[in-house]
């Protein structure tokens, strides 16, 4: 009686234990994920603050302001396309948000628009 007791208490407590440290595990990987999304948000301001930085060195040092404001633009567009690029990347692949769910890659939504079916991704 005694040793199917401690069997009893040592089996509970190993599994107990079991428990939390998955429930770690889970709240670990929770959080690399808001760690990247953090790193890609800091990366992303960074490069549209040396993209202003840039312009405002061209119109100060009295470059064409129209070739200055494409190169800003292009800057912008770049730093957002790779800013999406890495954010919406989960482990199955990418998403998009809508009221706070994430979508993946629903490939069964068709729109037609123009004379065009268009599947939207």
């Amino acid at each position: 009686m005694r040793n199917i007791l401690k069997f009893g208490i040592i089996s509970f407590a190993f599994a107990f234990g079991l428990i939390l440290i998955n429930a770690d595990t889970a709240n670990a990987q929770n959080r690399s994920y808001r760690q990247r999304d953090r790193r890609a948000q800091r990366e992303y301001r960074r490069d549209i603050r040396d993209a202003r930085r840039d312009y405002r060195r061209d119109l100060r040092r009295g470059e064409n302001r129209r070739e200055a404001r494409r190169e800003y633009r292009d800057d912008l567009r770049d730093a957002r396309r790779e800013y999406i690029r890495n954010v919406r990347r989960g482990q199955s692949g990418w998403y998009y948000t809508r009221n706070n769910r994430r979508y993946y890659r629903p490939y069964s939504s068709w729109n037609y628009r123009n004379g065009y079916f268009i599947r939207r991704y």
